[in-house]
């Protein structure tokens, strides 16, 4: 959201994308409380060096989606959003430092192990919005509560995240074609 108190509600919602070809893509979609969009945020591929592959090791999707790509997103945002929603555990990480509380959307976030229980999130709630399950940190959860009531005409958490990887693709086509013509 923008400053000034008359300013539209808006929810963030941010995944990564990784291919082999390219490399790690984040998206951020802002959209308003109908679900339209505000704002569109993706950064350029990375491919991680081989020694940050090393020196990260095992916490390199970590690093990537909770720190790097997350932040440098949340950074460029120029509407505030009062709740950014996520489809990739390791995006928590970003709610101490983002503007506003972070969730997990647990119907987007399945893994090939099944869905997301509580405890694999131990010290989140698990709060319903929108006809989904989210999960929030506990000390945010109350914050989190009286969001999502400015926030009730959304229509649906899962769909935006299939907006996002849709732009990321036609960005990363785009990006093809330009090297391919210089």
């Amino acid at each position: 959201m923008t400053s000034g108190a008359a300013a539209e509600p808006a929810i963030g919602f941010y995944t990564v994308e990784q291919s082999e070809f390219t490399g790690w893509t984040g998206g951020l979609l802002v959209l308003n409380g109908g679900g339209r969009p505000l704002e569109f945020q993706c950064t350029l591929p990375i491919r991680p060096s081989r020694a940050h592959e090393i020196l990260y090791g095992a916490t390199l999707r970590d690093y990537l989606i909770g720190d790097a790509i997350g932040s440098l997103l949340l950074s460029r945002c120029r509407n505030t959003p009062l709740l950014v929603c996520c489809d990739q555990p390791e995006a928590l990480q970003l709610d101490g430092h983002a503007p506003c509380p972070l969730a997990l959307v647990c119907e987007a976030a399945e893994t090939d192990e099944g869905p997301i229980t509580a405890d694999m999130l131990p010290g989140y709630d698990e709060i319903e919005f929108a006809g989904s399950q989210i999960r929030v940190a506990i000390e945010r959860a109350d914050e989190v509560r009286q969001t999502i009531q400015r926030l009730a005409n959304l229509p649906d958490l899962t769909e935006p995240f299939g907006r996002i990887r849709e732009a990321i693709g036609e960005a990363q086509k785009q990006v093809a074609r330009a090297r391919s013509a210089a």
